[in-house]
């Protein structure tokens, strides 16, 4: 396939991952236009993309923002439009029969992602395809039936959304549906589900072509996370985690998943078996690690959507690599007690990348951790739970 005739322009200007993906497509040859949203977005200041076109209204992702998009993809001037984060590959999916006329998508089909999105599908099929998972409310079980048979704690989270909004956890049954009632919450909205006591999570990140194939496996270990009560991963590490990996390419197939997705584990502290969190069916922003373990996800994703045989890697063996958001790690060192005790210590870079820094295109590393820095007052507040 001559990737070099390919024109693709790429919609999440201002994420980490941008950049790891950009840098895959320049490796290919091919023509890259970056949209963002201001001057201070990742590709804006990195030299990777070829052309760059400020689009104000890109990120809010509404109708203005859509017309925009589809003015410039009626040009003719680009075969693929590849958005990166989940919010920008939702907005994309949700508009795809007005944009394929027009341009090639490199992101699984709205009818794929949107069973990936929603969380009680994925449950439901988890637990149809035996894969393990906490006890969990299927879609068609009435919530009574659930209640009298769970084991509390248990919790909920919107079957549709992102992060920790919405999430809530229940020490007795008797604290449901007072909670319920008093917020206006219907159980139908929520996955309800056994509350897991963990303290290590596995993440699986697998490329699935048309096929069901498994072409790219591999997983990690989150060792630091920010803020310190679980929440995003700061320093990951790949492991040695094959009976996980199974289990996500599994899911992901009789789902019937296609591109790439990341599957995240949680390690039941009690059982020491591991138990599904969720999926992502979004480029992940430590997506630089599968190119360190050989894998090109550009490439595989282009070779999807050109209906090419999509290049199929080996499950990964290069384990203890580490990759590191250095911004956040800063973050972490400044609030953990265990700041000198850590394993591998902070202060060692060995086969470590950091997610962003590259020495022939360090601007954007330097600038966000400029900003981080600046605003660090104002990104804690909205990072407390």
């Amino acid at each position: 396939m001559d990737f070099t005739k390919i024109r693709v322009l790429v919609t999440d200007g201002s994420g980490k991952q941008t950049l790891a993906m950009v840098r895959g497509l320049k490796e290919l040859g091919c023509h890259v236009t970056a949209l963002y949203a201001n001057k201070s977005a990742t590709l804006y200041l990195s030299k990777l993309p070829d052309e760059k076109i400020l689009s104000e209204h890109i990120q809010l992702r509404d109708r203005q923002a859509f017309d925009e998009l589809l003015a410039l993809v009626k040009t003719g001037n680009y075969d693929v439009v590849m958005p990166i984060g989940e919010l920008g590959t939702n907005f994309i999916t949700e508009h795809e029969e007005e944009l394929k006329p027009y341009v090639r998508l490199a992101c699984a089909p709205r009818e794929v992602y949107i069973r990936a999105f929603n969380k009680q599908i994925t449950f439901d099929q988890a637990m149809k395809s035996g894969i393990p998972c906490p006890y969990t409310r299927m879609s068609d079980q009435p919530i009574e039936d659930y209640l009298e048979k769970c084991r509390f704690p248990i919790i909920i989270k919107p079957r549709q959304g992102l992060g920790s909004i919405g999430f809530h956890k229940f020490e007795k049954k008797e604290d449901f549906w007072p909670y319920m009632q008093e917020k206006g919450l219907d159980p139908d909205d929520y996955v309800v589900q056994e509350f897991v006591k963990f303290e290590k999570r596995i993440g699986t990140n697998l490329f699935v072509d048309r096929h069901g194939n498994i072409c790219t496996s591999y997983a990690v270990d989150v060792l630091r996370w920010f803020p310190l009560d679980a929440g995003s991963g700061v320093l990951i590490q790949t492991v040695d985690a094959h009976e996980v990996l199974a289990y996500a390419g599994r899911l992901l197939q009789d789902l019937g998943w296609q591109g790439f997705a990341n599957v995240a584990f949680m390690v039941d502290r009690e059982t020491g078996e591991p138990r599904l969190l969720e999926i992502n069916g979004r480029i992940p922003q430590s997506v630089k690690m599968a190119y360190m373990c050989g894998c090109n996800v550009s490439r595989q994703l282009l070779e999807m959507i050109y209906g090419e045989e999509v290049t199929r890697y080996p499950e990964n063996d290069k384990f203890g690599m580490y990759i590191r958001h250095f911004d956040t790690d800063i973050a972490w060192f400044l609030k953990s007690p265990q700041r000198f005790k850590t394993k591998p210590s902070w202060f060692s870079w060995k086969n470590t990348k950091e997610v962003m820094y590259e020495k022939d295109d360090p601007k954007p590393f330097w600038a966000h951790l400029r900003s981080q820095i600046f605003h660090y007052k104002s990104t804690m507040k909205k990072k407390q739970h």
